[in-house]
């Protein structure tokens, strides 16, 4: 954690864009590696899912420094941006892994509270079988009527009344919202994963690099793959830019 600050004050500090942003990408894996640490000692204040939410916020701050990547920038560029969005991808999968297990509860809630609320909403009959209507028929009242007669400045389409209606208790409400934001991790997450690997079609070829030295890195990679892949490959684009300028 101390030299993940310490290298997070350097980044602040560095005035160059480039420095700046593999610096932040840099500190961004020791915050990752105190988040594996905090995994395997429950005693730690902060929690390893929040720390890795805090590196996910970092990871994104890092993107919205370097900005979009232009077809015509350098292929450097896009290989980092590509490292940053694997960076934000595993992140992602990682805190859904801390809640997959509260994700499969709330989806059972979901789908117990909707087949209950199914099954007590049956349709009623509006219209006999002779085609009078019937006695569960709404009669219309006098307004209206009044207000679809001649003169009237009102529309005769459906009107609001008609409109129905079913109340969902707030803790159902409460249940969905946490459900969408948990998997809304996991879709994210796949979702970065498949743009990273459209980009790396127009960057040098690091991804395969780095794959052919470490190991493959996937959506199921470890967080220590993660930070051995990143900064092999911070290390090798530190290299490029020197051998550039």
């Amino acid at each position: 954690m101390k030299e993940a600050k310490k290298l997070k004050h350097k980044a602040d500090a560095t005035s160059d864009k480039v420095g700046k942003a593999f610096n932040y990408l840099d500190a961004a894996m020791s915050f990752v590696e105190s988040g594996i640490a905090m995994e395997t000692d429950p005693q730690t204040p902060k929690s390893a899912y929040t720390m890795f939410a805090e590196t996910l916020d970092l990871i994104r701050f890092i993107l919205k420094l370097k900005g979009s990547v232009d077809p015509s920038a350098p292929v450097t560029d896009k290989d980092f941006t590509i490292l940053c969005m694997r960076c934000q991808s595993l992140l992602q999968m990682a805190m859904f892994r801390y809640k997959r297990e509260t994700a499969l509860k709330y989806s059972r809630t979901l789908t117990d509270h909707f087949k209950s609320s199914t099954k007590s909403a049956a349709p009623s009959q509006c219209v006999s079988n002779t085609g009078t209507p019937s006695p569960m028929s709404p009669m219309p009242s006098p307004a209206s009527t009044a207000s679809s007669g001649p003169g009237s400045n009102h529309s005769s389409g459906v009107g609001i009344g008609n409109v129905s209606t079913v109340a969902i208790p707030q803790v159902i409400q409460q249940v969905a919202s946490s459900y969408v934001n948990i998997t809304a991790l996991f879709l994210s997450a796949h979702d970065i994963w498949e743009q990273a690997d459209e980009l790396a079609h127009r960057g040098s070829g690091l991804l395969s690099e780095l794959d052919s030295a470490l190991g493959q890195l996937s959506l199921t990679s470890t967080m220590s793959s993660l930070v051995r892949h990143t900064r092999q490959g911070l290390q090798w684009l530190r290299l490029d830019t020197c051998e550039t300028q």
